[in-house]
């Protein structure tokens, strides 16, 4: 039974040219429709169409959504549907990266800049002491949600921070509600509850655009 969503972040990657990339795709096909000769628009056109769809399932379909108990991650081809409590590892870099029950989980719907990404992997801890830290960890040696979210911190949270944040924050109260403690054999064991759906909409739609534009070269 599908739980209520609690939560749908913002996509920060991909949207504009997304959008720009399918409508490129639409003027391209009624130009080919309105001023080429049958043999020509019908195999341009769904070639058309093709790219239009394969520029959906990669840049405008991706998202992630939280409910009070799954993290819900939409990639290109699938759906991953992953318990919460069972989330060990939250990172955005060039894209988001969950790590359940062992297994690494990526999807592109959120990400950092490479010039953060880079400052986020190489950070330095402050009064020019020039120690480097290890990749991913904070200055303060702790937990950077924690600093965060500190009522005395007033600086405004970056997106990908936020995100990172929350997800952790889901995680630890869905632990809490199922009894499960942090790290334990019962978080990893959790894990093998992921659940995958491929996006068979878009495969069979692209199997048959690419089926149809083959069958119209040749006929």
């Amino acid at each position: 039974m599908a739980t209520e969503e609690l939560q749908r972040f913002r996509p920060t990657n991909g949207r504009a040219m997304g959008v720009l990339g399918i409508l490129l795709c639409v003027a391209l096909g009624a130009v080919f429709v309105t001023s080429a000769s049958p043999a020509t628009a019908v195999p341009a056109t769904l070639a058309c169409a093709f790219g239009a769809l394969l520029v959906w399932a990669a840049m405008l379909r991706p998202t992630v959504a939280a409910t009070s108990r799954e993290l819900r991650m939409r990639t290109m081809f699938e759906t991953v549907e992953i318990p919460l409590a069972s989330i060990d590892t939250v990172l955005v870099r060039r894209y988001l990266l969950v790590r359940s029950g062992g297994r690494k989980y990526i999807c592109p719907a959120i990400s950092r800049s490479l010039r953060k990404t880079v400052r986020s992997e190489m950070k330095w801890t402050g009064g020019g002491g020039g120690n480097m830290l290890m990749p991913g960890v904070a200055a303060d040696g702790g937990a950077r949600s924690s600093v965060a979210q500190d009522a005395g911190d007033q600086r405004d949270v970056a997106y990908p921070d936020f995100v990172e944040q929350q997800i952790q924050q889901l995680a630890r109260n869905d632990r809490s509600a199922r009894g499960i403690e942090e790290r334990s054999e019962e978080e990893y064991e959790l894990g093998s509850q992921t659940v995958r759906h491929t996006a068979w909409p878009e495969v069979i739609g692209l199997v048959v655009l690419a089926l149809a534009f083959v069958v119209s070269l040749v006929v």
